[in-house]
């Protein structure tokens, strides 16, 4: 099971000095006005709101109010205490929870307050993501393989899924100690095509392969949404130019590296080593 990504939106802003940083209500809401109308996509049936710093001025339960404004028929959970790694936790939880059966549309909110350690900009990530079957962006669906008479997937978008698509799909969710980051980067080159290294603060890119691999880093003004901002701003120009692309945060207090990885649905050569069924019941 991969979770095709739908969309992915950002939101960044720097408080000016003595005034409060917003709260995250208000920065949820700042999300969804850039949600990019679909009006067949699918209503959210899982619903995460993920921050590393509780709301420094709310009190409002804001993952239910994420989930009302979504739809408000989804489960819902908020995660925190987790660092860099709770965006990276949501997503795991989320594809377990598609495997059940029981929902294929999750919704992931990050979010995090200026003036917070390691972030100096307020700002906030909303990834939509849907179910495919992993190597053609087709949704699945329940019954005799979701077969419509024409051979193909029926989907809520027809056919071929959500508007015919493939694009980039999360593939795998791990931890893994620092000290072997570099082998884990290193298994995720492909045997064609390229690697992308999306790198949160204070990762080393010197580690990174040394072969068909190149590297960005995440900005430094934002810690639990670093990587998933730069995702969310190139997203789309990295479908078809890389086979693989894998984002990597650092919790410095575990020396623990959270990698996310991606594979692009249109690429169509073989997928390495670590994206099988069996690796994805390996790592969960």
């Amino acid at each position: 099971m991969s979770l095709r990504l739908r969309s992915a939106v950002e939101h960044v802003e720097t408080p000016a000095v003595g005034v409060a940083p917003p709260q995250h209500t208000e920065l949820v809401e700042r999300l969804l006005a850039r949600v990019p109308e679909e009006p067949d996509a699918p209503a959210p049936d899982l619903v995460a709101l993920v921050y590393a710093v509780a709301d420094p001025q709310g009190h409002k339960t804001t993952a239910s109010h994420l989930n009302h404004r979504t739809g408000g028929a989804a489960h819902g959970f908020a995660l925190t205490d987790q660092g860099v790694g709770g965006p990276f936790i949501a997503l795991r939880v989320a594809r377990a929870y598609a495997r059940t059966g029981r929902g294929t549309a999750p919704l992931v909110a990050v979010v995090e307050s200026g003036g917070t350690a390691g972030a100096s900009a307020a700002s906030g990530v909303l990834l939509r993501l849907d179910g495919s079957d992993g190597r053609d962006g087709r949704r699945e669906v329940d019954g005799a393989d979701g077969a419509d008479g024409a051979g193909g997937r029926r989907g809520p978008d027809g056919p071929d899924g959500p508007e015919g698509r493939g694009g980039l799909a999360l593939a795998d969710t791990v931890a893994v100690p620092v000290d072997r980051l570099a082998q884990a980067w290193a298994e995720l080159v492909p045997e064609k095509g390229r690697l992308l290294l999306v790198l949160g603060p204070g990762t080393d890119p010197g580690a990174a392969p040394a072969e068909r691999t190149d590297v960005r880093t995440a900005p430094a003004d934002s810690s639990c949404t670093a990587v998933w901002r730069l995702l969310a701003q190139e997203a789309e120009s990295w479908r078809g130019r890389y086979a693989t692309v894998a984002l990597c945060a650092v919790d410095t207090a575990t020396g623990t590296g959270h990698l996310a990885v991606l594979r692009d649905l249109d690429d169509e050569s073989e997928p390495p080593a670590g994206s099988t069924e069996e690796e994805e019941a390996r790592h969960g």
